[in-house]
């Protein structure tokens, strides 16, 4: 049987040599080659040769077009979960003994025992000025103090350099200090009353009354500020103004003032308010140089003794415009704002 098979697949390759010849000499030799290429004849002659019959091929696609690119899907991947921003960390300040340099010290009498300004200025401020409730209370002991009139600030007196107009006196400054703060998510309450309308000798009562009020309304509130401006005549007999520059701005000068129980008022923890002022002091000069004038620490208490972050802030002079004053605001602001999460 062995020979058998051998002497048909022989004889096979003798016939297709012939066939070959033949085609080749007419030409056709390229036709013939797509004859050789059909499956089934391609299998004959495999069988012809080794005398395996091959394994049927997978069927394919017969109306996809062969000369396309395959397209492959790409592969299906899960978008990354997304997480939440992580909200900046807040820097709070800190300050050493080195930072006294950026503030000084008057009396406005005599003191026998003075403070320790530069362990004041360390101690550390524990509070959040920040959240949905109020923190600060502003406040207007003399609310109808005025500036130097100009073009743009006219207004109606009430006595020298005072007003009942609200566009003009503190109670405007009041305004600009609550919206910059507010911008910065502190809550404000501001008592926008002027304490010494019709009652200037009883000035400090009316706001004290108001301020308790406040506090007992909104225990909240950790910071307040009385905010006037100062009056002192050079030797002729003029206004004097201050001089400073907050973000390149023409501005008035500001001056922290500190009451204390030198007047034999209780006062217990005034040197808390100190170091509060110290510290904004730093604060607003290492920002716009020469912005502050000295802290001022005072026999009187000026109802600070309320709470232990109360001060009063000296926004210019009588000599200053309108327009200083409140170009000065925006250190204040920034400085209070610096401190919203303690030291």
């Amino acid at each position: 049987m062995k020979w058998h098979n051998i002497s048909i697949r022989v004889g096979t390759l003798a016939v297709l040599a012939a066939m070959l010849l033949r085609f080749a000499l007419s030409g056709a030799l390229g036709n013939a080659w797509g004859i050789f290429a059909q499956p089934e004849l391609a299998s004959f002659l495999l069988y012809s040769e080794t005398g395996r019959i091959p394994e049927p091929a997978a069927p394919t696609d017969t109306t996809a077009n062969t000369t396309a690119p395959i397209q492959t899907e790409p592969p299906v991947t899960e978008p990354p979960a997304t997480q939440p921003p992580t909200p900046p960390s807040v820097v709070k300040p800190s300050f050493t003994v080195s930072d006294s340099q950026y503030f000084s010290v008057t009396y406005s009498f005599t003191m026998n025992s003075k403070p320790n300004l530069q362990k004041l200025l360390v101690q550390k401020l524990s509070w959040d000025l920040t959240g949905d409730k109020p923190t600060v209370l502003i406040v207007h002991s003399h609310g109808t103090e005025a500036y130097t009139k100009t073009a743009d600030s006219q207004y109606e007196n009430h006595a020298a350099y005072r007003t009942a107009d609200d566009r003009y006196n503190m109670i405007s400054i009041g305004d600009e200090l609550t919206r910059l703060l507010e911008a910065q998510g502190i809550k404000v309450i501001h008592d926008r009353t002027a304490h010494d309308y019709l009652d200037y000798d009883n000035a400090y009562n009316n706001s004290r009354t108001a301020v308790q009020q406040y506090l007992k309304q909104y225990p909240s509130i950790k910071v307040v500020l009385d905010l006037h401006r100062d009056s002192a005549t050079n030797a002729d007999g003029s206004q004097w103004a201050t001089q400073a520059t907050v973000n390149g701005q023409d501005s008035a000068q500001l001056m922290l003032v500190v009451g204390t129980n030198g007047a034999g008022q209780s006062h217990p923890n005034w040197q808390t308010n100190l170091s509060v002022a110290e510290k904004l002091a730093v604060l607003m000069e290492k920002e716009n140089e020469g912005v502050n004038r000295p802290i001022q620490i005072r026999y009187k208490r000026y109802n600070q003794d309320l709470c232990p972050a109360s001060l009063i802030v000296e926004v210019g002079t009588a000599g200053n415009t309108h327009a200083q004053a409140i170009n000065a605001m925006p250190a204040l602001a920034d400085a209070i704002a610096a401190l919203a999460k303690g030291t």
